[in-house]
């Protein structure tokens, strides 16, 4: 029986043969057409930057070489490869040299034109809605439904306009809401990290929204998944780890169907879970192999998933989470691009649980620029560990810098949902604190103080 498709690299290809498959979804690439003749050099260039293998129509490819158009040179080859099964081709990476040509120059600069009191409100409101139509896309995507790409999009940009106003508000939701370890509240804050970190780096608007957008989408294949592997993925053995990783292609298959879906997406989506030295998935991909913006959608992803493990103590609280993240430099994650993300999410990120020198408790409210180990603070505990009677809302950095020689500092942190402070303690803390007009705590005047943080 004659065998019609041969699996061959992609280095022997030439021009004239039929390709027929690809080594991975069509839809990862730009071909119009599932299958065609490789026309030019240019064809067969294209082929062999994008893959290391491809399948040939053995017969449609000998109907269009023919003796009287071909070299026997040519003939000979293809009748070599024709009749050579990939068992017997060597398999090796054209370089294990990794590529990289660094973080690319800022594209534009955003300056905060909203107080964080201000976006707050916006963010909170906003946050609840996008949970919702969240959740209604994974429920479509385990459900077969058409998925309302329209509606991500328009999610996707909401949140870019509020992070690019004031990124510390959503960031701030972001950590508080934490503890949920459902697929599409990680979908949501990831994709929040990103745009985050993307703003940091200066990308321009519609860059951001394709972040946003992916990492919306990026996990809808985990829907088709066994709940058991969603369920224990922090546990899985060999063989649940190989089948849980097909939720890239599940993903790419299900926006497939829809057809609607850019490019610029796509190529994000698929690249996500793909490695600088090479051992992600599904790919291999290594270096510049990963698109930028894929590298960006790496390192948060990550991140994300080691702060908020479904096995709560297996989840590292910020400071150590980015201690292991800068020991991933070169490895997991381009050197560069670990430390810029480092450098825009601060020592201590917002939202994160810190203990003073003072023993009080307090949450991370916002980022100080002049010194990322002096942030804006809420106290929510006392000395005892006590819910506080009156809420205090304090510049660690301003304070220190005027109050001599009091100089209250962080000493330690927490994990999120310790001390049992939860999303609604702090919403109406925060709101409480704002609203005073004078407040004086340890001799340090507040009321000045609310001003400026808060203008």
């Amino acid at each position: 029986m004659t065998v019609k498709n041969k699996k061959i690299l992609a280095q022997n290809i030439v021009v004239g043969m039929y390709v027929s498959a690809l080594d991975r979804p069509w839809i990862e690439t730009d071909f119009l057409l599932e299958g065609f003749f490789l026309e030019n050099g240019k064809d067969v260039e294209r082929i062999q930057q994008l893959c290391e293998f491809v399948y040939i129509d053995v017969e449609l490819t000998s109907e269009r070489i023919t003796i009287n158009t071909a070299e026997p040179s040519l003939l000979a080859k293809i009748k070599t490869i024709a009749n050579t099964d990939i068992k017997d081709i060597s398999f090796t990476r054209k370089s294990s040299v990794i590529k990289s040509k660094g973080i690319p120059a800022p594209e534009t600069h955003y300056k905060k034109t909203t107080s964080f009191s201000t976006e707050f409100r916006t963010a909170n409101q906003l946050y609840k809605d996008i949970t919702i139509a969240a959740s209604q896309l994974f429920s479509d995507a385990s459900t077969q439904k058409d998925i309302d790409l329209a509606l991500v999009k328009r999610s996707a940009t909401a949140v870019v306009d509020s992070v690019v106003r004031n990124p510390d508000a959503f960031l701030w939701l972001t950590r508080l809401h934490e503890k949920d370890t459902h697929s599409h509240h990680r979908s949501l804050r990831t994709s929040i990290w990103a745009i985050a970190f993307g703003r940091y780096l200066g990308l321009e608007k519609e860059k951001l929204n394709n972040l946003s957008t992916a990492l919306l989408l990026c996990n809808i294949g985990k829907a088709k998944l066994p709940v058991e592997l969603l369920e224990h993925e922090d546990e899985l053995n060999a063989e649940e780890l190989l089948q849980y990783k097909n939720h890239v292609e599940l993903t790419l298959e299900a926006l497939k169907i829809m057809g609607r879906t850019p490019q610029a997406i796509i190529t994000i989506i698929r690249a996500h879970c793909e490695r600088y030295d090479g051992s992600g998935y599904p790919l291999h991909l290594m270096g510049d192999e990963i698109s930028f913006l894929a590298q960006i959608a790496g390192v948060v992803s990550y991140y994300e998933e080691i702060t908020n493990r479904r096995i709560q103590e297996n989840s590292l609280d910020p400071a150590r989470a980015v201690e292991h993240l800068y020991s991933l430099r070169n490895k997991l994650f381009m050197s560069d691009l670990v430390e810029e993300f480092i450098c825009s999410i601060g020592i201590y990120p917002v939202g994160s649980i810190v203990e003073l020198n003072s023993k009080e408790i307090a949450i991370i409210v916002e980022q100080n620029s002049q010194n990322q180990l002096l942030p804006k603070v809420l106290i929510l505990r006392d000395i005892k560990r006590e819910p506080v009677n009156v809420f205090k809302l304090l510049d660690l950095y301003k304070i220190n810098q005027d109050s001599g020689s009091i100089s209250p500092k962080i000493i330690n942190t927490y994990p999120l949902g310790t001390f049992a402070i939860d999303v609604s303690e702090v919403t109406q803390g925060l709101d409480t604190a704002t609203k005073k007009i004078t407040m004086k705590n340890n001799h340090w005047d507040i009321k000045g103080l609310l001003k400026k943080v808060l203008s």
